[in-house]
């Protein structure tokens, strides 16, 4: 039976001390030793997924090692909102959906393991707190798309910018399970803010989920980038929690 692990984390891109940081995503993500982790808000104008491709590599040695196939939004920022999905295992396919409002896209691959695919999509939705119907948008658009591509068992993570109580929850959660969830029985406290964002007032909440399709069973799921440096209680990987989740199929 197959198993794979994935991730998913918002890098809040070079905002909030990045060099101060980027160790610290470096650590936890070796640490964490995701098969695939899918990435938001990756600061092109810096090479931040190759940035912490070569970085998390050099520590591996011999081991497989991570490679990352970038998407960019069509608008003035894309530099600052492009999205990548960093693995260590067999990307067979890669197709980039535009969902056609506020320069937003997803990135939807396909993973070999064994003798056995399943296909990822990462994406990153419309992120005001009062744009609940326009992520509801987005996410039906998104289906859509899923819907006429080759039937694999399906992770769809990322930030979603959606809190639990919201329209687009609702529609993932009619064709997914949330992995976190499963495993607890409830979704985080928050995935969003930690102190690194110092200019957002938004309500803190869970924004970032790893839906799962049928086909999937959870084997574990959490929190994941999470701790604070041992030096700055305020400082952490980003202003974003990630997750992760174990799976089989």
């Amino acid at each position: 039976m197959p198993q794979v692990k994935v991730s998913t984390l918002n890098l809040f891109n070079r905002m909030g001390d990045w060099d101060s940081r980027f160790p610290l995503v470096i650590e936890q993500l070796r640490e964490l030793a995701p098969d695939v982790i899918g990435l938001q808000e990756v600061d092109l104008g810096v090479d931040q997924g190759v940035q912490i491709c070569r970085e998390i590599n050099l520590r591996l040695g011999d081991q497989p090692h991570y490679r990352i196939k970038h998407a960019t939004t069509p608008g003035i920022r894309a530099n600052f909102f492009a999205i990548g999905t960093i693995a260590r295992i067999d990307c067979v396919a890669h197709e980039i959906l535009d969902l056609m409002t506020f320069d937003r896209i997803a990135q939807r691959l396909v993973y070999q393991v064994g003798s056995s695919r399943f296909a990822l999509v990462n994406t990153h939705l419309h992120h005001p707190v009062e744009a609940a119907e326009e992520r509801a948008h987005q996410a039906a658009y998104l289906l859509e798309w899923i819907d006429r591509q080759e039937k694999l068992p399906m992770v769809v993570l990322g930030d979603f910018n959606a809190y639990a109580g919201e329209k687009t929850v609702s529609i993932m959660k009619a064709r997914f399970r949330s992995a976190y969830e499963t495993v607890h029985g409830k979704e985080p406290e928050k995935t969003w803010p930690t102190p690194v964002n110092t200019y957002d007032n938004s309500p803190a909440g869970t924004l970032d989920y790893i839906y799962v399709s049928p086909e999937f069973r959870v084997v574990d799921a959490g929190l994941a980038f999470d701790r604070s440096s041992p030096d700055n209680a305020d400082l952490f990987p980003s202003d974003h929690l990630g997750l992760y989740a174990v799976l089989e199929w």
